[in-house]
């Protein structure tokens, strides 16, 4: 091959080949450009993204400092019980409360558990004295809830059995007969189920009514012995009698001449004197219809 065959034959080579691209500056910095706003872009969202994190994992620990664990429900546990056992661990290594029935939470809304409040709440409802009248309607103050009413609650699973402990806790709103506008008080029964850990003696028994307080006193009731508050340390409170059977069902009979837990002495409504005398009040506690299971 000669000089001029090569020349042409590389001609030909570069006739056919496909053009480059263009050396325009202007395109260039375009591009750049683009490229360092999508990085820009990614930075930031990875950056939001750890300062989401960064935040929720604060408010976990302002909410759970370590080894404190949150509420579990709104009752409260009687003295000695520890919070309900729990259930499986979950996928995050963590544990989920097993609640009874299907329940959300403490509070058994309906099924037999409620049921069993309801009953209670009309036991007391009829031993309350003819003097007195209940008020179905009152309610708490800046609240539509009735002060009358019921509330079934599980405490805990006790014993190798793990047998469940339950709280019955029943209030009516009642006034006098003979003078219905002289003020509104309550009447209160709390029953804790076998299983709790309250202790047989009635004076150490009754003056943990909602950690009232107050000096007690024994009194014969029906030929058993019963413990008497007569001025608990709590003035929401008027007097406490208490009872605990051999079974270990713990019954609680109360009352205040205030119509709700408000703060202040007296509260606005409130009767003059407590609805009942310890006389009528103690005999209450040993009431057959509040021992239930």
């Amino acid at each position: 091959m000669n000089e001029q065959e090569l020349r042409d034959g590389l001609r030909q080579v570069m006739a056919v080949s496909s053009q480059p691209p263009t050396m325009n500056p202007n395109t260039a910095l375009d591009a750049a450009r683009r490229a360092h706003k999508r990085r820009r872009a990614t930075w930031a969202g990875a950056g939001a993204g750890a300062a989401v994190v960064a935040l929720a994992a604060g408010t976990v620990f302002a909410l759970a400092p370590s080894g404190d664990s949150l509420p579990i429900g709104p009752a409260a546990s009687g003295p000695g019980l520890a919070p309900p056992s729990t259930g499986a661990a979950e996928a995050d290594g963590s544990t989920k409360t097993s609640w009874p029935n299907g329940q959300v939470d403490r509070t058994a809304r309906n099924g037999a558990r409620a049921d069993t409040a309801d009953a209670v709440l009309a036991a007391l409802k009829a031993a309350v004295a003819p003097t007195l009248a209940v008020d179905e309607k009152r309610t708490y103050p800046n609240s539509d809830a009735k002060v009358t009413g019921s509330q079934a609650s599980f405490e805990d699973r006790a014993g190798p059995d793990k047998q469940e402990v339950w709280q019955y806790l029943v209030t009516v709103a009642v006034t006098s007969k003979s003078a219905p506008a002289g003020g509104t008080g309550r009447v209160m029964a709390l029953v804790y189920t076998p299983g709790n850990t309250y202790p047989a003696d009635v004076c150490q028994l009754t003056p943990k009514f909602w950690g009232a307080g107050g000096q007690c006193e024994t009194k014969v009731v029906q030929g058993k012995t019963v413990g008497v508050v007569a001025k608990p340390e709590d003035s929401r409170v008027n007097t406490v009698v208490g009872y605990r059977y051999d079974d270990g069902t713990v019954v609680f009979v109360a009352q205040s001449k205030d119509p709700d837990n408000e703060e202040g002495s007296p509260a606005k409504g409130s009767m003059a004197t407590p609805p009942l005398t310890i006389d009528q009040l103690a005999p209450m506690v040993l009431n057959p219809a509040f021992k239930v299971t």
